[in-house]
């Protein structure tokens, strides 16, 4: 066995030449230079991805739209059909009911009853006068408002020369 003092029997060889310095650098650098080539690749590739996702899921947003508005136009169109199927029917089932000639006698009695031309005329005299009336009243107030704001002026003048003749 060897002791610690003694030589190794093969000499100490020195490391391997990794070689100039620059070589290095350059092979280094354009090792950066393809990543990021690489990495900026693979993000356009996912960007336009994105964008035809987000187009597609637009597009799809809009038939849903679409194809719910329709399916909710239908409903309304049924729901109002029917009301408007039971109104009709209620609205003939009414007209029957009051068509018979002894109701429609009866009408044109009670209004034949109820007024004569004579007392509607004499109803419009009376409107024709009270318009009238209310149209002089009109003017009387405009006119006694024209005769107030001549008193006040005349107050206006007496209120002055009472404080003239104070003042002297």
């Amino acid at each position: 066995m060897a002791t610690p003092d003694e030589p190794t029997s093969r000499p100490p060889q020195p490391p391997p030449d990794p070689g100039p310095p620059e070589r290095r650098r350059r092979a280094g650098t354009a090792l950066i230079v393809e990543d990021f080539r690489s990495v900026r690749r693979w993000l356009v590739v996912l960007g336009l991805a994105a964008i035809v996702a987000t187009a597609v899921a637009i597009y799809a947003l809009l038939r849903a739209d679409d194809s719910e508005s329709r399916s909710a136009d239908k409903q309304r169109v049924a729901v109002l059909e029917r009301t408007l199927n039971r109104r009709t029917d209620a609205l003939d089932k009414r007209l029957n009911k009051t068509s018979s000639s002894s109701e429609t006698n009866r009408i044109e009695r009670r209004l034949r009853n109820t007024g004569e031309e004579s007392d509607v005329a004499k109803l419009d005299r009376r409107l024709r006068r009270v318009e009238n009336d209310l149209t002089d009243a009109v003017g009387g107030a405009a006119n006694a408002g024209k005769g107030l704001v001549g008193v006040q002026r005349r107050l206006d003048r007496i209120e002055r020369r009472i404080r003239a003749l104070r003042r002297r």
